[in-house]
């Protein structure tokens, strides 16, 4: 399965839903059976992740550090199996692009904390987390922790 996080730059949302994602495949023993990378609506490609975003992240144990931002091509969109987005319009977006709508998950809105202090990006942190695991049940329809 082939997962891919959605959000607008690529350096904060969806870096940090990719790394902590990672995690939860490494911690079910899923490496290899599920993988996932992330892109940007309108990201810079070769921009590096916002730096609260890597403090937010390695405070749990995730490591964003080797990330740069790219931008996600209408071309690869049917490489894909599923995609996490951070909002409605950027589900409407990737639809409009050609992502089929049941493919797109789409959460309780993750507010984007570009430019906020490092707590606006701990919190960013622990609601993607929340999302993420309700992804996983409710979307994948995998096993909980």
């Amino acid at each position: 399965m082939k997962i891919l996080f959605v959000c607008t730059g690529n350096t904060c949302r969806s870096p940090m839903a990719e790394g902590l994602f990672r995690e939860m495949v490494r911690r079910h023993g899923l490496e290899g059976e599920i993988l996932c990378q992330s892109a940007g609506l309108s990201a810079v490609e070769g921009d590096p992740v916002a730096e609260n975003a890597l403090t937010a992240c390695r405070e749990v144990g995730v490591d964003l550090t080797g990330h740069t931002a790219r931008r996600v091509t209408g071309e690869e969109l049917p490489e894909w199996d599923a995609f996490f987005v951070m909002s409605k319009t950027q589900a409407y977006i990737l639809e409009r692009a050609g992502a089929p709508a049941n493919q797109i998950y789409v959460p309780s809105y993750i507010e984007d904390p570009f430019g906020g202090d490092l707590e606006t990006y701990r919190r960013c942190r622990e609601k993607l987390a929340r999302e993420l695991e309700r992804f996983w049940t409710e979307a994948l329809g995998l096993p909980a922790d």
